[in-house]
């Protein structure tokens, strides 16, 4: 009999297992930064406002004047389509979608302290999500009623402080440290009933990661002439401390025999492993007084140092990662410049195997974004969108090999605002 339940349970629909992360496998989910939004975060050779705490503190140096942003998303939505997931050869769709603040940075000159020296604040925002789904499904070959309902909440931000110094008119160079915040809640309950009989189960998971850390940053920028300009910056840090925990509650019925396993529980000080090393750098075009290119790259080095003792932990593992960026500004009239951009943001999950179950999803996105800004003498608005674009694989059935075709799509509705002082 025993054996009968099990065969029932391993029918479920396991869209709570391998999707139940949060994101922590793409580093551009946001694209942060007032002017920068608008370039696809192709910003390592430009970073002369409050933005470039985060993108290249080298470039602090070259700030005009003193400087406050923010930038606020009106909204954001994201949708992941798995391919034929539900039995009867049907689309799985989830979705989640809200409003974030991404960005809230200030500069200041400091030529009064000693000349050429310039510091920086930044709050920003690394990935958000939240989502509130409930889905129910009827007569799917065999199974009579399928309900799922899934909850869940997450945020990776960082505050941070810099401090740059221009040592000769074409050269400045940065320090940044800064804290970083993990915080993650996935709640996920299912049941369903097959039409074969009372049979029927009912499971409930509870995810939750929590880490806290430290990030220290180096940025160079160079200008060998008033119309080029080179970006790199290297980016490294450490966990002060991580939690991860995970709860796993099931219940199958069959034919009048009911059986309640004990509650899996999986708990790790390590889930993350440690801070991958970034490498960003770029290159700023000023081709006119109207006209700016720029061209960007980020690398992410490899982490394979998460906690072994679980599978389920394992699939923070991450491979290394090259994102590329190219953007541009052109100033429609002297008070109305357009952004545009294009990038990549590449999964650093590892590819899917065909002789493996159970395994995370492997998603690659190309994104880009457009907008409008109004600017005045001291100050600046501006209003536009970033879009996403993925494709890739997915594992939706618990237990089996098969594997789904996967797309999705994201954007997000930006508004950000600056002043010069």
């Amino acid at each position: 009999m025993k054996n009968k339940i099990f065969a029932v349970s391993s029918l479920m629909l396991s869209v709570s297992s391998t999707g139940a992360f949060a994101d922590q496998m793409h580093y551009r989910n946001v694209v942060t930064g007032e002017r920068a939004q608008g370039m696809a975060g192709a910003y390592s050779g430009v970073s002369d406002d409050a933005s470039g705490v985060f993108y290249n503190p080298g470039g602090l140096a070259f700030a005009q004047s003193n400087d406050i942003s923010g930038s606020a998303n009106a909204f954001y939505s994201k949708t992941a389509t798995y391919k034929k997931a539900i039995p009867g050869g049907e689309d799985w769709k989830e979705k989640s979608g809200g409003t974030f603040a991404p960005f809230f940075g200030t500069m200041q000159k400091l030529d009064k302290v000693y000349p050429g020296l310039v510091g920086g604040f930044a709050y920003y925002t690394i990935d958000t999500e939240l989502k509130d789904q409930d889905s129910l499904l009827y007569n799917k070959e065999g199974i009579a009623r399928y309900h799922r309902s899934a909850n869940q909440r997450a945020a990776t931000y960082a505050a941070t402080a810099a401090i740059s110094y221009r040592i000769s008119p074409s050269l400045g160079i940065g320090l940044s440290i800064g804290y970083l915040n993990v915080d993650e809640l996935v709640q996920i309950s299912q049941n369903y009933t097959l039409t074969s009989g009372a049979q029927y189960y009912m499971s409930s998971v509870r995810e939750s990661l929590v880490a806290h850390g430290m990030q220290t940053g180096l940025g160079i920028q160079w200008a060998p002439t008033t119309k080029l300009v080179f970006g790199l910056s290297l980016r490294t840090g450490t966990y002060a401390s991580q939690k991860y925990a995970m709860t796993s509650d099931s219940l199958v019925y069959v034919t009048g025999t009911s059986l309640s396993s004990d509650p899996v529980v999986v708990k790790s000080k390590n889930p993350l492993g440690s801070m991958p090393l970034e490498v960003r750098g770029g290159v700023a075009l000023y081709a006119s007084t109207k006209l700016l290119v720029t061209t960007d790259f980020d690398y992410h080095a490899e982490v394979s140092d998460t906690d072994q003792q679980a599978t389920i932990v394992n699939m923070y593992t991450k491979k290394s990662v090259l994102n590329y960026a190219v953007g541009s500004e052109y100033y429609v009239t002297p008070s109305v410049p357009v952004r545009l951009g294009y990038f990549t943001n590449k999964d650093a999950t590892p590819n899917l195997k065909s002789s493996k179950s159970n395994q995370p999803d492997h998603v690659d996105y190309q994104g880009a974004s457009v907008f409008v800004a109004m600017a005045q003498p001291n100050s600046q608005v501006s209003v536009g969108v970033v879009f996403q674009k993925g494709i890739g694989k997915a594992q939706k059935i618990g237990g089996t090999t098969t594997m789904q075709e996967v797309n999705a799509f994201a954007y997000n509705l930006g508004f950000s605002a600056t002043h010069n002082f």
